[in-house]
């Protein structure tokens, strides 16, 4: 009874789990989350996890998405295994990533993993992604959303069935949206193709293709201030002469994730498999110098000569730039396993090159958006060449000494190096070349222990570590920085009964050389943000998670976390952390067609900031803004038809709402705007709002 309720819930937990660990099913991704959503909206019920887009469910990239309180950079991605991340500082963006309908399970593991656990940020947790499988017979399935704010998205998947050439699906979907907030429309095309084919009885050959395009008007937050004049989705405004003018601030998202994977059992005891893929991100935009900004005294344009002369100021036009910022990955993965009376042997390596390319330069948008030459006589603010390179061999050992007992010792070596050349580096506006290597030993060991039918506990200690972010070179002297670097402690245990399961965890991460991201004064440019070393951090949490089937297809679920974070040897908490975090629902789904499920999600308090600048111009740690919690709630109702007019099957129409009772709270501090003032010598502080309530009605068809 358990096991069906568990495919429909939010999570699973496997008992032979050595890190926590939740798994999203497929029923659960078709049952209650909207085809067009991101990847934000299906994680979002997990132990741990806070995403938020407040320009509604799909609509847009997220501003928020972390785990335990690490934040987007500070924990690993896959995509069907593979790591990926911006060259910058390991951040995504969701928008331009995989819609639900793509995907086949995606799994949260909540821990540093083992030593076979590649990636760049892995101590933070990994969160992987599986790409759907192709069906067995051939169909063709049109879908479609119709909804809130004007959205309006179709698609259309095709599968092959087993054919000569191999298992296929193409699936493409197009979506138009207003979006929740003023200004911030949106529209986006996503292709996948999947092929996966048997060249022998013991070998399969995978290829897969995804191409992602979006297009929407990026907003930066709103004050207190403007909320209250303009209400409660203020993004951007309606006004040429203002800064906060929806025309000024487009962007374009281009991504495309690409690979060949090949997985051969070359003997009885012996499985070789080897990925070799490139995917690439290009963000494309144009925008005012601060788009949260109503005020036309903001205004103002100079030009300068190509020596440095001021040649002319226009007070009334409105300032902004256009910037690229492209990058590319190459890289390979490959495993041996060798299967042993005492235990699997996984030997292995990731390799990875990333070739990035980021410029920006002022503009005049009052005057079609030429180009405005600065005090040093080029209009460029920088021009930014970097090359990533990425090596990771690994070796580990899943032993098994005694029955029901798995201990995983393994070691894994890091080797990161980055190549910066600006002709014009950020925020010193003077070339720099400099090169950096960094690398690091990672042992870990975990073990899991069945100690009855339907009862597991693990434990794991592991070391981790991260490179710092491209922000660090932006200086004069980049000088001997030093990599990022945890030691991760959990316990936990695992028990899954006839009717119930329940899950249990307590995590401890101390955290050395912690770069934390700083508001700073820069003179002429207001209030920036950059990277400081924060020297340290400690990380430690208690979370729960469990469901109890009622019966007659009805089953409840909740988790439930207590997560803290704070800087060494003093009270500050690390920003954007909520001290609690919480999911709650009941479900239903009999198999005979009608499904329905209530979820709940509490984000508890948290503070925007963490450090500030003193009278004497120097960073120093300490909270501000503090952000109050929030709940909110979806609902998704709908039924299975599995026949329908002798020619259709698996009909499904569908009803999803986002945020049911329509809480529009502040949820999360945004940064600030760029002019200062007496009040605010900082700038006045930006905030984001909860999107509103959304209702989306969904169709899905299968032919023949």
């Amino acid at each position: 009874m358990i096991g069906r309720a568990e495919r429909l819930a939010p999570s699973t937990v496997p008992l032979t789990i050595t890190e926590p660990t939740s798994v999203i099913q497929k029923r659960f991704i078709t049952n209650n989350i909207v085809p067009l959503a991101s990847v934000d909206d299906i994680i979002k019920f997990q132990p741990s996890i806070w995403t938020q887009n407040p320009n509604g469910p799909g609509m847009g990239k997220a501003e928020t998405m972390s785990l335990r309180g690490f934040q987007d950079g500070q924990y690993n991605m896959l995509f069907d295994g593979i790591p990926f991340g911006n060259a910058s500082d390991l951040h995504h963006t969701t928008s331009s990533l995989f819609i639900s309908h793509f995907l086949g399970e995606v799994q949260v593991n909540r821990g540093p993993g083992t030593a076979s656990t590649i990636g760049n940020a892995t101590f933070g947790g990994t969160i992987g992604f599986q790409s759907r499988t192709p069906a067995s017979h051939f169909g063709v399935t049109p879908y479609g959303t119709y909804g809130s704010f004007n959205t309006r998205a179709g698609g259309l998947e095709i599968d092959s069935g087993k054919t000569r050439f191999g298992s296929m699906v193409l699936d493409l979907q197009h979506e138009e949206t207003d979006g929740y907030l003023t200004g911030s429309g949106e529209r986006r095309n996503n292709l996948l193709f999947k092929d996966v084919a048997k060249l022998g009885e013991n070998t399969t050959l995978t290829v897969l293709t995804t191409y992602n395009w979006e297009n929407q008007n990026t907003t930066q937050g709103a004050t207190l201030d403007q909320y209250r004049q303009y209400g409660k989705n203020y993004g951007l405004c309606s006004n040429p002469a203002l800064q906060c003018y929806s025309g000024y601030q487009p962007s374009t998202y281009t991504a495309d994730f690409d690979y060949i994977d090949i997985k051969s059992r070359l003997l009885n005891w012996l499985t070789i498999e080897n990925r070799l893929y490139t995917n690439g991100f290009e963000h494309d935009y144009t925008e005012s110098t601060d788009a949260s900004s109503d005020n036309a005294s903001a205004n103002g344009v100079t030009f300068y000569s190509a020596s440095g002369k001021k040649l002319a100021t226009y007070k009334n036009d409105v300032p902004g730039k256009y910037a690229d910022a492209k990058f590319r990955d190459y890289g390979d993965t490959l495993t041996f396993k060798a299967h042993t009376s005492q235990g699997d042997v996984l030997l292995g390596a990731w390799a990875d090159l990333q070739d990035d390319r980021r410029y920006t330069y002022a503009l005049d948008l009052t005057k079609g958006g030429i180009m405005v030459p600065g005090k040093n006589g080029s209009a460029y603010s920088y021009d930014i060449s970097d090359f990533n390179t990425t090596v990771q061999p690994y070796l580990e050992f899943d032993w098994k000494p005694l029955k029901n007992t798995v201990i995983k010792p393994g070691i894994k070596y890091s080797y990161f190096r980055r190549d910066y050349d600006a002709a014009i580096n950020k925020s010193t506006k003077v070339p720099l070349s400099a090169t950096q290597n960094f690398t690091s030993w990672q042992p870990s060991i975990s073990a899991n222990q069945i100690i009855l039918p339907g009862w597991s506990a693990y434990a794991q200690i592991a070391r981790g570590f991260l490179a710092p972010p491209m922000s660090v070179f932006q200086t004069q002297n980049v000088g001997s920085v030093r990599p990022e670097t945890t030691l991760n402690y959990q316990v936990g245990t695992v028990v899954q009964q006839k009717r119930w399961t329940l899950s249990f965890d307590a995590y401890y991460v101390n955290f050395s050389n912690f770069i934390a991201s700083a508001q700073i004064k820069v003179p002429d440019l207001g209030t920036q943000t950059t990277s400081v070393n924060s020297g340290g951090a400690i990380y430690k949490g208690l979370e729960v998670e469990g469901q109890y089937a009622i019966g007659h297809g009805v089953s409840l679920y909740g988790n439930y976390s207590v997560n803290d974070a704070q800087y060494k040897h003093s009270s500050v908490r690390v920003a954007a952390t909520p001290n609690v975090l919480a999911s709650f629902g009941v479900l239903y789904d009999d198999n005979k067609g009608p499904y329905a499920s209530l979820i709940g999600k509490f984000v508890g308090n948290h503070w925007g900031l963490d450090s500030t600048t003193n009278s004497a111009g120097n960073t120093v740690f300490a909270n501000q803004y503090r952000i109050g919690s929030t709940t909110t709630a979806d609902l998704a109702l709908g039924w299975h038809f599995k026949k329908l007019g002798g020619f259709m099957h698996d009909v499904t129409p569908s009803l999803k709402i986002s945020n049911l009772f329509n809480n529009r709270a502040v949820s999360d501090f945004a940064g600030n705007q760029s002019a200062t003032s007496a009040a605010y010598p900082d700038g006045a502080p930006l905030y984001w709002r909860l999107a509103g309530r959304s209702v989306f009605f969904n169709l899905t068809v299968t032919l023949p």
